[in-house]
């Protein structure tokens, strides 16, 4: 019994002086660490920038046609030919549909007859002026019988045209809603046309920047269709009542469309251009840490034999495209850590692999 009590003795003893052990070598190694003595982590690196941005308001807004209408008969017929396909380009005066005509062409040869023989019947009256057999009363009835009908002939011709129905403007058609044999009323839609170069930019800026807008202010234009490029344009209206309700201020812009690549209806986010470029720190958006309670980077600085970092707090401002105003806590030309800042903690050694240019006794460090 004693000698089995003294072997369990022994082996928690055991047991415990292996757990000390691990938590020293834990405790060095951690101490080491430290010291310097763990390998320097490998970051990239970039230098705070001074990039040319110009003040600007973003906004959000729609793409309008400058000219937009449903293309429709003005009388009824039908459709005997069709001289457009659906989503063609189109010249003002191009046909694009014919209606029956075959009746009121009828109707405008009948009165061209008639006024013809009133014609006739108006340079006999006046040949006899002057003769006993002139009646100015007959010659009344002649002149007013020869406008009668000319107007009635002109009328029917104004009836003939309309069953030719044409393009009004330069434009793109959309898909066609008749096909030939159908009857169609007054105003019904046949196609629908818009006018795509160029091409209105429709959005709202808060009241507060009424004096800051102007007609002629250069503004520039991003849509979804078109990530990577940034469509150039000018405003052209600012409307001179605020929306009550919103407290906004309607503004339209337009923008040379001749590659037609913006379409009416789509979304746009407008930056209209207030003032000349100022140049202003920037970093990469990759290089800033984003925490609730703020951002931050982590700088490099040279200590002659190594390379460390120290975390550093920053303030941020605008944001465009991948890179970030600085507003405080770095000057241009600081050195930071582009990528890799997850992975380190003050005063860690680094070694930078890629990045911009470095001075030489940096990189000899």
């Amino acid at each position: 019994m004693f000698k089995r009590l003294t072997l369990t003795v022994l082996a928690l003893g055991l047991i415990a002086l292996g757990i000390g052990y691990f938590k020293q070598q834990q405790s060095d190694a951690r101490a080491r660490a430290m010291a310097g003595g763990a390998p320097p982590a490998t970051v990239t690196a970039t230098r705070v920038e001074l990039t040319p941005w110009a003040a600007r308001i973003e906004a959000v807004g729609g793409l309008t046609a400058i000219q937009d209408v449903a293309i429709a008969s003005e009388v009824s017929g039908k459709v005997v030919e069709i001289a457009f396909a659906s989503g063609a380009a189109v010249s003002a005066g191009d046909v694009l549909v014919r209606l029956d005509d075959s009746d009121d062409r009828a109707l405008l040869q009948s009165l061209q007859a008639e006024l013809d023989l009133a014609r006739i019947e108006l340079e006999r009256v006046e040949r006899v002026r002057g003769s006993a057999a002139f009646s100015q009363s007959q010659l009344d009835r002649s002149k007013s019988e020869v406008a009668n009908l000319a107007a009635q002939v002109e009328r029917q011709q104004v009836q003939v045209r309309k069953k030719t129905i044409r393009a009004p403007f330069d434009g793109v058609l959309g898909i066609r809603q008749v096909g030939l044999g159908t009857i169609v009323a007054p105003g019904e839609t046949i196609v629908e046309m818009q006018s795509l170069s160029p091409i209105y930019v429709d959005f709202t800026v808060p009241e507060r920047h009424r004096a800051q807008v102007h007609a002629g202010q250069p503004l520039e234009l991003n849509v979804a269709a078109w990530p990577q490029t940034v469509f150039q344009g000018t405003l052209q209206v600012v409307s001179p009542k605020v929306d009550e309700r919103t407290r906004t201020l309607r503004l339209r812009g337009v923008l040379d469309n001749a590659d037609q690549r913006l379409q009416p209806g789509m979304f746009a986010t407008v930056h209209l251009i207030l003032g000349d470029p100022e140049p202003v720190p920037t970093l990469p958006r990759t290089a800033i840490s984003f925490f609730a309670y703020g951002e931050s980077v982590f700088v490099i600085d040279d200590a002659g034999d190594r390379m460390t970092v120290r975390r550093q707090a920053v303030q941020v401002g605008r944001t465009r495209g991948e890179r970030v105003e600085i507003l405080s806590g770095l000057e241009a030309g600081d050195l930071v850590v582009h990528t890799g800042h997850l992975k380190l903690r003050d005063r860690q050694a680094v070694v930078i692999t890629e990045g911009v240019p470095l001075p030489d006794d940096v990189i000899d460090g």
